[in-house]
């Protein structure tokens, strides 16, 4: 077991991010037409930047290609955000979290202390301009454009982690089975159904539960809890710090260099390649994929790029001795955490904490979690053995950005997953493999461009 704390400024230069006396350096590259985009297996080279789990499965894609691959970040991989969230395969996460409902529902949240979201006020005019940008895109329209781009990156990746973590030596980190979303009142449990009915229209599956189909499945919830659906087709890992080690791990067996130094600058060379200096040296490699979570933004700007990349930060506690049995992961909609079974106890994650790179973690929404829990298990001991709080990169219309660069060709970009990173990694490493060989993929990028904004 260990201890992971983000928020400090060494601990984001731990995670990728660049100093900000780093240099920019931009010669004048060739004419965006005449550089190819696409290059040629067992020739190109590759740096992809970010060993979280999108990073790692960009470059496991691109080395079973047949590109030569170097995958480079600050601290080991799958020890950044891909490290603490809820292992949840969230097949059904295409919708985007911020709509017309929660953004009626944004004065009580923050009235409540043990809401879920929290701003630190001292941070809010920093995060301000980014919180304005998001209120565009809080419509039912844009939901509805979101789900139609974000099905692609989603659904499918239980099938797909499943076959990783097999291929592996590792089948145990991937489990198939329901994840539970319970209610303590009638009024979320009829707000959900509309909810997985629109999800259900592109194919998703679910299951309403009433109390003792639910007790069948959990004995140890709560009374309250009388209403739930179990979300079908998805799934979890057992520990996606493992998982997305795993994967490191095989890229490295087939071929593929890890690294791991800080990047402090990036810049184009005449033939069109780049220059990526680090803490350990300096790289060259003829194409880059960006997957440095919520840095990425300020690596993209060392290439004259500006993306209007945020943050929400999660929390999770970790209770090694629960005391109760739990089964499946289970989600307290009303108070988004879930309350996730895994190799080393019980993971209590989620909550959104809006409060910008800079500020140190405030670890009273770990607490939050612990005295809600009791609700939802009774008898569960609330000891914590680790705390954790990490960054999930969020751009204002909740998509991620993902394809070519707009400024800089033979740069991609794959990161802002916001809360599905980990759901959205096999899809978005198809994706990059598929644009680095020059092929189209098979996903409609149109939403996902960065010059979007």
């Amino acid at each position: 077991m260990f201890q992971v704390i983000f928020g400090t400024k060494a601990a984001q230069r731990q995670a990728g991010a660049p100093p900000m006396t780093a240099t920019i350096s931009q010669p004048k590259p060739e004419n965006s037409k005449s550089v190819p985009q696409g290059g040629t297996p067992g020739e190109t080279t590759v740096c992809v930047i970010g060993a979280g789990i999108v990073g790692v499965n960009c470059a496991l894609a691109a080395v079973k290609e047949g590109f030569k691959v170097t995958l480079i970040d600050r601290i080991a991989p799958g020890e950044a955000c891909s490290f603490g969230n809820a292992g949840i395969l969230a097949e059904w996460s295409f919708v985007p979290t911020f709509g017309p409902e929660v953004l009626r529902s944004v004065p009580g949240y923050l009235l409540d202390p043990k809401g879920p979201l929290t701003i630190r006020w001292a941070r809010l005019p920093h995060i301000l301009p980014w919180l304005l940008r998001m209120l565009r895109f809080a419509s039912v329209s844009h939901q509805r454009r979101a789900a139609d781009a974000m099905r692609h990156l989603t659904i499918g990746c239980s099938d797909a982690y499943g076959a990783l973590a097999a291929e592996a030596g590792a089948p145990e980190l991937v489990r198939r089975d329901p994840v539970l979303q319970v209610y303590d009142n009638e009024s979320d449990f009829k707000k959900a159904e509309a909810d997985l009915a629109f999800r259900a229209s592109y194919g998703i599956k679910y299951q309403a539960l009433d109390r003792k189909e639910l007790t069948d499945l959990e004995p140890a919830l709560g009374p309250d809890f009388k209403w739930a659906h179990a979300l079908l087709g998805g799934g979890t890992t057992t520990n996606p710090g493992r998982l997305t080690k795993v994967l490191a791990e095989a890229f490295v067996k087939r071929g593929g260099t890890l690294k791991q130094g800080e990047v402090r600058g990036l810049a184009r060379q005449a033939d069109g390649g780049f220059r990526i200096e680090t803490s350990d040296g300096v790289l060259e490699a003829d194409r880059i994929v960006l997957a440095a979570g919520a840095f990425s933004h300020k690596l993209a700007a060392l290439l004259g790029e500006k993306i209007p990349l945020g943050t929400e930060r999660g929390y999770h506690a970790i209770l090694a001795d629960p005391g109760v049995q739990v089964n499946h992961a289970v989600g307290w909609k009303a108070r988004a955490f879930y309350a996730s079974p895994m190799e080393m106890g019980l993971r209590l994650a989620g909550t959104v904490e809006l409060a910008g790179l800079e500020a140190p973690p405030d670890y009273a929404r770990v607490k939050v979690m612990t005295e809600l829990v009791p609700k939802l298990l009774p008898g569960v001991k609330t000891e914590v053995s680790t705390q954790w709080m990490g960054f999930r990169p969020t751009l204002p219309d909740s998509l991620p950005v993902l394809g070519p660069s707009s400024v800089a060709p033979g740069l991609f970009h794959a990161f802002g997953h916001q809360h599905v990173g980990l759901t959205c990694g096999p899809a978005t490493g198809r994706v990059i493999a598929r644009l680095l060989k020059g092929e189209a993929p098979n996903v409609d990028l149109t939403p996902f461009r960065a010059d979007r904004f």
